[in-house]
């Protein structure tokens, strides 16, 4: 089961990054082709409120339009309008709002000084910014998952902004902890006077967090729908000791489904799973014993015996590998 099955509500990649000219252009197109805003936030990575806002960029300030009317005003002036500099009319809105602004130039810089691995403060002075604005870009352009990837990879200084941010990001880290929450989830109990089932468990990982996840979710799958017309709700938090806010996951599961990729501790004897093989290929067969003496511990499943013999293949998956299921095992859990 992966989390994109799961309808995972997660930030989109690129909430709260500075805009780049190239996400301009694209919504730009967007607009003169009449694609609906909620479809190019998706594309860009952002929410529809930040499209909606960016805008009043398109709109100059002495053009005066309200902002019920302005993305019916820069539809129609895109289109009518072909020989429209509206690139210069968001450059000037950004000069005067004094608000960031990345061109396709400093794009181009930060793709060449990733790949080259400049250092930090050496690309920090090239694009003219500091360097947590640097690890910033190179988050928002996919480059690095992180700005303590983007640490890792080309450095910070040590005493400046983005080292600070690292540091402080990985001491509450070594103390945080994965709170995992799943209502209506069948084979889980319900508390007294409570709505749903629910159950919430502690890990020291996220691996760990969502291997659980899995697990009640694969056995929700088989048991049949804990709680009529009710979805599956689940939610994985990192939280720090005194902390009320960190990093959240959550997602909805109002279907079953036949199979998917679980983590290797959701497997069951009678799934049958699919696994790539070391000549390139792939092997597909039922499960008929599972391995596992504990968390942390690699999962071992032993499949169909070969050709009716007695050889058994034997496969081991190490903790929190995900495995594709092509068929789950039919029936009631017992």
């Amino acid at each position: 089961m992966s989390d994109n099955d799961r309808g995972e509500l997660l930030p989109p990649s690129r909430h709260g990054t500075t805009w780049r000219e190239s996400e301009y252009r694209v919504l730009a197109d967007d607009l003169r082709a009449g694609v609906d805003l909620a479809r190019t936030a998706h594309t860009l990575g952002r929410t529809e409120s930040a499209v909606r806002a960016a805008l009043r960029n398109f709109v100059a300030p002495e053009d005066r339009v309200s902002t019920a009317e302005r993305e019916r005003w820069v539809r129609g002036r895109l289109v009518a309008e072909p020989e429209w500099d509206w690139w210069a009319v968001v450059v000037d809105r950004h000069r005067r709002s004094r608000s960031g602004l990345w061109f396709t130039r400093h794009e181009h810089c930060a793709r060449i000084g990733w790949r080259r691995r400049t250092p930090m403060p050496a690309l920090a002075q090239e694009l003219g910014t500091s360097e947590l604005t640097v690890a910033e870009l190179l988050r928002s352009l996919g480059l690095a998952d992180s700005i303590e990837e983007a640490a890792d990879r080309l450095g910070a200084t040590p005493g400046l902004a983005l080292a600070k941010r690292v540091s402080a990001h990985r001491d509450n880290a070594a103390g945080a902890r994965w709170i995992l929450v799943i209502d209506g989830a069948a084979g889980t109990s319900r508390p007294r006077n409570a709505p749903v089932r629910r159950q919430i468990s502690l890990h020291e990982t996220r691996a760990g967090a969502e291997a659980e996840r899995d697990r009640v979710l694969a056995w929700h799958s088989r048991l049949g729908a804990g709680e009529p017309d009710t979805p599956v709700w689940w939610t994985i938090a990192e939280r720090g000791l005194g902390a009320s806010v960190g990093h959240t996951r959550c997602g909805t599961v109002d279907t079953i489904v036949p199979g998917g990729a679980i983590h290797a501790e959701g497997l069951t004897v009678g799934d049958v799973i699919r696994v790539q093989v070391p000549d390139g290929g792939y092997l597909q067969d039922r499960i008929t014993a599972i391995t596992h003496t504990g968390p942390g511990a690699p999962v071992v499943v032993d499949l169909a015996p070969v050709a009716n013999s007695r050889v058994r293949r034997v496969v081991e998956f190490a903790p929190g590998e995900v495995v594709d299921v092509v068929r789950r095992r039919e029936g009631r859990a017992g």
